[in-house]
């Protein structure tokens, strides 16, 4: 009887986990720990596995994601001149965005992490 209650108990925590992939598509976030004065905004497409943002500069890239862990591509960018201080921020936030591996949620907040970093996106009211 235990085995089979611990089966069920299984079974309905795999239903109630959130697919990541389904989840970011078509969603669009804000990082919530940015430095102060900046915005940064992570968008996801609907359609593909691409994702654009913006901090000084417009951002994009692809992304892959297995499980609950998640790969972004290399980063492509406009290249606008902001302050030093933006401008550094807006680098240290494309670096750790290649350091990222893996995705989750927190009371609907996504999170991405690894080596190190901890960023945390609010998703976007979409009306």
């Amino acid at each position: 009887m235990k085995k089979i209650c611990a089966f069920v108990f299984g079974l309905m925590l795999a239903a109630c986990s959130k697919d990541p992939a389904a989840e970011i598509k078509g969603n669009d976030y804000v990082l919530l720990n940015a430095p102060e004065g900046m915005e940064i905004s992570l968008s996801f497409d609907a359609e593909a596995p691409k994702f654009y943002g913006q901090a000084v500069n417009r951002y994009f890239g692809g992304y892959e994601i297995n499980g609950g862990k998640i790969k972004f591509s290399a980063i492509g960018s406009t290249m606008m001149a902001a302050p030093e201080p933006m401008m550094k921020a807006e680098t240290e936030y494309f670096q750790n965005l290649g350091k990222v591996e893996n995705i989750s949620f927190d009371n609907g907040d996504l999170v991405l992490s690894g080596d190190g970093v901890n960023l945390k996106f609010e998703i976007v009211d979409q009306e």
